[in-house]
This record gives structure tokens, sequence and C-alpha cells, in this order.
């Protein structure tokens, strides 16, 4: 019966089972759908294997969005597993700064459900992101989820919103020069970028890059109500 119900919420919402985990994971995104999430991370391990890099990322999104559905039930259903994955490929791989990058992410997704853990991972979560950078500092989800860190850290323990934008505008620029065809990863740099624009004070940069995100991504829902919001206060 389950696999039923799943099966039909993908066709309702024009979701093809052919689809690529990469498919999956942007439409999963555009419509904040766990089901889709889980999904995706189904195809990731049939198509790369169960300890790839592609799966954790899948994983990442599934804990990312459960921020936006405030579901945190199914985050700590998944976190440990999602941190167990990542470090496993760190450790296979020392060089590998994207696996570093979003280890250090989920970390901070933990601090932000729990903020008394800020102790506990807290300097894990900054390490690994500077170990991110200097490993891979043109990598454009390095770029991403350092700006995501910066944005996000109070400022008294290193946040910053301008180094949070120009991380942003690098990443785009990076994502840029390959495929950013479906890539969610790709679309949620808008709305990071947009955010610190805003907090920064520059509402129309804010306004633009949403109106920009949407012109590229009319199903960008997430994007039309920020900036809605922000026409109309």
């Amino acid at each position: 019966m389950k696999n039923l119900i799943t099966i039909c919420v993908l066709m309702i919402s024009g979701i093809s089972l052919a689809q690529t985990s990469k498919q999956t994971q942007y439409a999963a995104y555009l419509t904040a759908s766990k089901t889709m999430w889980e999904r995706s991370i189904a195809l990731a391990e049939k198509e790369s294997g169960a300890d790839s890099f592609e799966k954790a990322i899948a994983m990442y999104g599934l804990l990312n969005n459960t921020m936006a559905t405030q579901d945190e039930e199914t985050f700590d259903a998944n976190v440990d597993q999602t941190k167990d994955l990542l470090k496993e490929i760190i450790e296979k791989d020392p060089d590998h700064g994207e696996a570093r990058a979003v280890l250090s992410s989920v970390y901070g997704l933990v601090m932000a459900y729990s903020p008394m853990k800020g102790m506990l991972y807290g300097m894990k979560s900054s390490s690994l992101m500077e170990e991110a950078l200097k490993l891979q500092p043109e990598s454009p989800l390095v770029q991403k989820l350092y700006g995501g860190s910066k944005l996000y850290t109070p400022e008294m323990f290193g946040g910053d919103t301008k180094k949070a934008a120009l991380a942003f505008e690098k990443s785009i620029e990076l994502f840029e020069d390959g495929d950013t065809t479906e890539n969610w990863l790709y679309t949620d740099t808008f709305m990071g970028l947009a955010m610190a624009y805003n907090k920064m004070g520059e509402k129309e940069k804010s306004k633009s890059t949403l109106e920009r995100a949407i012109e590229m991504e009319p199903q960008y829902h997430w994007a039309k109500s920020v900036l809605a919001k922000m026409k109309n206060p």
C-alpha cells in the first residue's frame, strides 16, 4: 500500500518514475516533497552506490528540506546516517573538500535545531568548512555552503553577511561554468544570495536576484513567495 501511495504521489506531481536522482532531487526541492527526496536517495544509491557522494547529496537535501517543513522527526531519523556516510567518504578520500563542506553544513543544521549543541559542533563545523575551502576553493558547492555558513552563523561566532554574499556570487559564477540544468543546489544559491543582500539592506539587489531565479525557473514558488512579501510588506 505504501509503495502504491508513493507512486500515486509521484504521478500526481508529474514526476516520471524513469527520472534520475538528480532530476528527482530538483523536483523534490521545488515542491518540498519528503517522498521525492526519499526516492532520490534510493535512485542515487542505485545509480552510484550505497557509499557514493551522490547519495550523500540526496540525503543532505532531505535534511535541508526538513528545515522548510519543520519536520524534526525526519531530520532526527536520517541525520546520523548522513553524517556517517560523509565521514566514510572523507576517510576514503581525505582530499574530498565537497564532502567536508556538506558535513560542515549538516552540523550547521544540527545546531539550527538544537542551539545548545553549538558547543559540540561549532568548532567542528568551522574547521571542516575551512578545510573544504583550502582543498576545493573553485567548487561551486563549497562556495555555496561556505556562503550559507557565513549567512546563518551569528556575527559573534564568525558570521559575516558580506562574505556570504561574495561566496554566493562566486558560487553562481562557478556553477554557470558547467551544466546548471535541474540542479537544485544552483537554484538554491539564488535564494541564499537574495537573503544575504536583504540582510545587508540591499533590497533592490535582493529583489532582482529573486526575479532572475524565477525567470529561470517559473515553478520556484518559494522565491515567488519571498519576493511577494518583499514587494508587499
